[in-house]
């Protein structure tokens, strides 16, 4: 429910504002030299598409697949050019070595027993020297300062009292780095990067102060200033993401 009420409501021309915002401009820019034109890529866990759709229109070789097949649907009826279908990532429906780069925006935390599996699928379709980049969410010190009260909105007794129906939430895995790592080698890949990203978005993430309210979900002025702040001061305290580039051993 919590995946479907995620999606439902949104449309992908609004998802899509989303590069043109700093924060997002400067994740493309650090993906961009490790994106091979030559070759396929797959973004595995697409969601409504928007990395998909950017990347196709600047000429990237580039498949999607997502499990939700609602949002396969929404992506096919935006666009009929999107190459896009239904899968579990832990079983992508392609042959060994089938593509030259795997995309991972936030995906393998959402596994309750582990990114074991879908890394290794992962390793799988990619030919020898593949470039796998992957994104997952870090537990910065701006959602351990939140943690309480978010244990506290989602407490059953405490909405009870406020007449709140229960909250559906899925499951999110913060990973520490040295273990990140390890999984990531553990499944076949050799790393070439580990570095924290996303400052300006633990902002938005924590407040609404950090919000650009006439958009979807950018930031203002003052994220990007802070957010540059604490890129360069306080990286790892600071970081809304871990990104992880790798390539497949031969």
């Amino acid at each position: 429910n919590a995946w479907h009420e995620n999606w439902q409501d949104v449309d992908i021309d609004t998802i899509l504002q989303v590069f043109n915002y700093p924060r997002v401009k400067k994740t493309l820019d650090i993906m961009k030299p490790y994106l091979p034109k030559e070759g396929r890529v797959i973004e595995a866990g697409c969601g409504l598409g928007p990395w998909l759709i950017k990347l196709s229109r600047l000429d990237y070789n580039i498949i999607g697949i997502d499990y939700q097949e609602g949002c396969v649907k929404k992506i096919k009826e935006y666009d009929r050019k999107q190459l896009v279908s239904a899968a579990d990532v832990k079983y992508i429906p392609f042959a060994d070595n089938s593509f030259s780069a795997y995309l991972s925006f936030g995906v393998i935390e959402h596994f309750a027993e582990g990114p074991g599996a879908a890394l290794k699928e992962a390793c799988r379709v990619m030919n020898d020297g593949g470039r796998l980049i992957l994104f997952v969410p870090y537990k910065n010190m701006f959602l351990k300062i939140k943690a309480p009260l978010v244990c506290l909105k989602r407490n059953l007794f405490i909405r009870k009292i406020f007449k709140k129906p229960p909250a559906s939430f899925y499951y999110q895995r913060y990973f520490k780095v040295k273990e990140l790592k390890e999984t990531v080698e553990e499944s076949g890949f050799i790393i070439d990067i580990v570095k924290p990203v996303d400052h300006i978005f633990s902002l938005v993430e924590f407040s609404g102060v950090f919000r650009n309210r006439n958009s979807y979900d950018g930031e203002n002025k003052s994220a990007v200033i802070l957010g540059n702040f604490l890129e360069k001061f306080l990286p790892w305290l600071g970081a809304g993401s871990i990104l992880v580039i790798a390539h497949k051993g031969g």
